[in-house]
């Protein structure tokens, strides 16, 4: 019997497959938690779930402003996981100078906004991407010479005359050989962590979309790596609140260290899969914030109480950020 339900939000017509869906649904289910997939532009009332997760809308980017002001319609309905204000601050590319402010080492960015001119960088190679965007679309990598310059003004000018700022980062070469990490925290802890073989090929057209193609695989991730997710972490949840899930995507700079590629709290994909306790422990997770929700609300018979699984543990020592 459920106790309660919840929104898994998703794309009307889902661009690419998510692998979260099946082990999130069970780990749910294992705690009395229904869970529902929905577009998040249906026309539905969100105030009978829960909590609307967001779990794979995505198609945002390319109705941003819908899906902004959708987001901050559900937040007033229920509860929307990740909180509306993260959510608007984390859907343009421009946080990252926030972070960088913070202290958290990113990656050199500059941004190009709409009636502005772009330049094509210093560096040999280098990336234009749009702010707004996810899972690599309409991204691409450019290297050196006059017909790769004249293809990255091409990108860069379609990009600004349809509305968009145009983001511009230095390609940092280690990834190809070690591939980009992504660190996954559930509620403010350390959960796992999978490395991502490298995206962009050299003279390759900007895509609708990469994420399906790059190689996945569980790693450990190391001592510095796991400074620089913990900082994100809590730059994050100093202005905002603990998320209840985040993915912090990291490359090597040229010295080696890490550096913040992107921070993902809207609708990353977490490699649920790639962890034996990680859906568990995100269920777990939901479950303490809604706790509280449901004994507020009132109620026309006895509710079972709740009770938090047993994750048997994580597979990586966890790292609580405060």
């Amino acid at each position: 019997m459920y106790r309660v339900q919840v929104a898994l939000v998703e794309s009307r017509v889902p661009e690419e497959p998510d692998d979260d869906l099946a082990p999130l649904t069970a780990a749910l289910a294992r705690v009395g938690v229904e869970a529902v997939t929905l577009p998040w532009d249906e026309p539905v009332d969100w105030s009978r779930f829960a909590a609307v997760l967001l779990e794979s809308p995505w198609d945002y980017p390319k109705r941003s402003e819908e899906f902004l002001a959708w987001a901050r319609r559900a937040a007033t309905e229920s509860m929307l996981c990740n909180c509306f204000p993260m959510v608007e601050w984390n859907s343009d590319k421009r946080y990252l100078a926030d972070l960088a402010a913070d202290g958290v080492p990113i990656v050199p960015s500059t941004w190009t906004g709409p009636g502005d001119q772009w330049a094509a960088p210093a560096q040999a190679e280098y990336v234009v991407k749009p702010s707004v965007s996810c899972s690599a679309k309409d991204t691409a990598r450019y290297g050196p010479g006059t017909a790769e310059r004249t293809r990255a003004h091409r990108h860069a000018r379609e990009l600004l005359e349809r509305g968009r700022t145009v983001l511009t980062q230095p390609y940092q070469h280690a990834v190809d050989a070690h591939g980009e990490l992504s660190l996954i925290y559930l509620d403010g802890t350390y959960s796992h962590a999978v490395r991502r073989s490298a995206l962009l090929k050299p003279g390759a057209e900007a895509q609708d979309g990469l994420l399906a193609t790059a190689t996945i695989t569980p790693c450990a991730a190391t001592g510095p790596e796991l400074d620089c997710g913990d900082a994100v972490v809590k730059a994050v949840a100093g202005r905002f609140g603990s998320p209840l899930y985040a993915r912090i995507d990291l490359v090597p700079g040229p010295e080696g260290a890490p550096l913040l590629l992107e921070c993902e709290v809207i609708e990353p994909s977490l490699f649920l899969a790639h962890s034996v306790t990680a859906a568990d422990a995100l269920a777990a997770a939901l479950l303490r914030r809604l706790t509280p929700r449901a004994t507020e609300q009132p109620s026309t018979g006895s509710r079972p109480e709740y009770g938090l699984p047993d994750t048997g543990g994580s597979q990586e020592t966890p790292r609580t950020v405060s």
